[in-house]
């Protein structure tokens, strides 16, 4: 549980830092940057209201995770080699949410990694719910790192 809950902090302090090395450097105005406030988060695919973000850093996580880490990947560890099953199991969490991007693969790898070294699904989840308040986090208050994060989501 103790890893899951460093695994599930560490991307939402990546964000506050990565604003903070922008700011720290100048980027913040940069022409790569200029115009990021503009967008809003309903042009994203994200609602504004509290109901359904809740969902989506509460329930979205366990669902996912309960599912393809607890059912699919999990049996997969009894039938392969686990680093096969590893990189395998972020190939298919990607395939399953139509994702095809570096951040659900890493996401993918990163749960099933830690579903065979703990043995348990709760550290999975909450690294999900950690990277679920990321995203938050990023659409909501730091739009300007969406420009830098592009390949990750």
């Amino acid at each position: 549980m103790t890893v899951g809950i460093i695994f599930g902090i560490l991307p939402i302090l990546s964000v506050y830092l990565l604003d903070g090395l922008l700011v720290k450097m100048g980027l913040e105005q940069s022409d790569l940057l200029s115009g990021a406030n503009l967008r809003t988060p309903e042009e994203m695919g994200f609602h504004i209201t509290p109901a359904a973000n809740l969902f989506s850093v509460l329930f979205v996580p366990f669902v996912d995770q309960v599912f393809i880490m607890g059912l699919i990947v999990n049996n997969m560890f009894i039938k392969d080699n686990p680093e096969r099953v590893i990189i395998g199991g972020g190939i298919i969490y990607s395939l399953i949410h139509f994702q095809l991007n570096i951040g659900s693969l890493f996401l993918g790898i990163i749960s099933a990694g830690l579903l065979k070294t703990t043995g348990s699904i709760i550290p999975s989840i909450l690294v999900h719910t950690g990277f679920a308040i990321a995203e938050l986090s990023i659409v909501f208050n730091y739009p300007r790192l969406i420009s830098l994060l592009v390949f990750f989501v």
